[in-house]
C-alpha cells in the first residue's frame, strides 16, 4: 500500500532494508545474549562459596564490556540506519526514543560501571554487588525488544508535526486517497 505522496530523501526498501533489519536483529540479539551471560556470572559469583570460581566469573565480567559495548554500538548503528531509512525515523515515535535512551544507558553503564566494579572484585576490593546493574541491563534490553515487536502508538511532537505537515506517513489520514500496490 502506498500513499499518493512519496517520501523524499533516503529510504531503505527491498533487499537493503532486509539486510539492515537482519543486521540489527543479529546485533541486538547478540547484545542481549552478552547481557544475560554477564548477569548470570554476577549472580553465580555472588552465590558461590568457591573463591576461585567467583574470581573467574568476575574476570569474565570485567572483560564483558569489550564485547558488550561494540555489540551495543553495532545495534545502535543499524537501528539508526533503519530509523533514517524507514518511516519510523529517529524521533517520530516514542518507542524509538525510548530504545535510544535504553541503548545509551546500557552502553554508558557498561563502560563506566560493570567492568570497573568487576575488576575491583577480582582484586579483592569490596564494591557494590554487580548482579543488580547487570540484571537491569537484561530487563531494559528485553523492554527494548518488546517495544520493537509491538511498536506502541504514540508520536512525539516532531512526529505529530511531520504527520500533519507533509503527508509522508505510511498510515493514510482520513480522506487521503490510497493507491494499491
Amino acid at each position: 500500500m502506498s500513499t499518493v505522496s512519496t517520501p523524499a530523501g533516503f529510504r531503505l526498501r527491498g533487499r537493503p532494508h532486509k539486510v539492515a533489519l537482519a543486521a540489527h536483529i543479529l546485533t541486538a540479539v547478540g547484545w542481549f545474549g552478552i547481557a544475560v551471560l554477564v548477569a548470570f556470572c554476577g549472580l553465580a559469583a555472588a552465590a558461590t562459596d568457591d573463591r576461585v570460581l567467583a574470581t573467574a566469573l568476575y574476570r569474565t565480567m570485567a572483560m564483558a564490556p569489550w564485547l558488550s559495548i561494540p555489540a551495543g554500538l553495532a545495534a545502535v548503528a543499524t537501528g539508526v540506519l533503519l530509523g533514517l531509512g524507514t518511516s519510523f525515523g529517529l524521533v517520530r515515535h516514542w518507542w524509538v526514543v525510548v530504545k535510544i535512551v535504553i541503548a545509551a544507558a546500557v552502553i554508558v553503564t557498561d563502560a563506566v560501571l560493570v567492568g570497573h566494579v568487576a575488576h575491583d572484585a577480582v582484586a579483592g576490593r569490596v564494591g557494590p554487588p554487580l548482579y543488580g546493574s547487570t540484571i537491569a541491563h537484561v530487563v531494559v534490553l528485553a523492554i527494548a525488544t518488546v517495544l520493537s515487536v509491538f511498536k506502541p502508538r504514540g508520536r512525539t511532537p516532531w512526529g505529530r508535526r511531520r504527520l500533519a505537515g507533509d503527508g509522508t506517513s505510511r498510515v493514510p489520514r482520513p480522506g487521503q486517497r490510497v493507491l494499491a500496490g
